[in-house]
């Protein structure tokens, strides 16, 4: 769990609502972003931030430095460190999640991916937090379907908070297991409701 202290983003840029869309790993939240941007909404996925982040050549050198990796660091080496040290995640965390924090807060934009935003502690930074879900069942299938690794797939579900636990924190849960078009309409209706718009 990071302890750097974050920014408050309730409210912060000209008064627009400010909405987390959060959900487990292959749920479908890039998905219902999507449908928000098709529908003429902006938004803004934290993982895209934190990419471009990566990028940079400061904060590269910070993570080869934390994670006693060659530079420039690539993605998966990052990963592998991550997953055997809970302290150097810790690090990385720390380092990452202000900084990402920071773009969100200086975007307009009324929807937000935030994957780890209950792991985070953050929910209470957004004035509504949508959950994503499918089931674990189909969450499961899913993730096969991408990894076709039983063992891989388990070690993914196992590292994450399961949605299960996220859902209580959720002003509007995004059920995905049904059929596309409906999760569509509703998910556009929600945010013409919300927002007014």
């Amino acid at each position: 769990m990071p302890t750097t202290p974050f920014l408050r983003l309730a409210g912060t840029v000209s008064g627009v609502l400010r909405i987390a869309v959060t959900g487990g790993i292959a749920e479908g939240k890039s998905t219902v972003l999507g449908y928000l941007r098709d529908a003429g909404y902006d938004t803004i996925s934290s993982d895209t931030v934190a990419r471009e982040l990566f990028e940079t050549a400061d904060l590269n050198e910070q993570l080869g430095r934390i994670a006693g990796l060659a530079l420039p660091v690539s993605p998966a080496a990052l990963r592998a460190a991550i997953s055997n040290s809970p302290s150097i995640r810790r690090e990385v965390n720390d380092l990452m999640h202000p900084a990402i924090l920071a773009r969100l807060k200086a975007s307009s934009a009324p929807f937000l991916e935030v994957p780890l935003l209950i792991e985070a502690c953050l929910q209470y930074e957004f004035d509504r937090v949508w959950v994503v879900t499918c089931g674990s069942q189909e969450q499961r299938a899913r993730l096969l379907a991408r990894y076709s690794d039983p063992e891989h797939v388990e070690r993914l579900l196992r590292a994450q908070l399961p949605t299960t636990s996220k859902t209580p924190f959720s002003d509007f849960a995004v059920r995905t297991n049904a059929p596309e078009e409906a999760v569509r309409r509703l998910v556009v209706e929600e945010a013409r409701l919300v927002l007014g718009r």
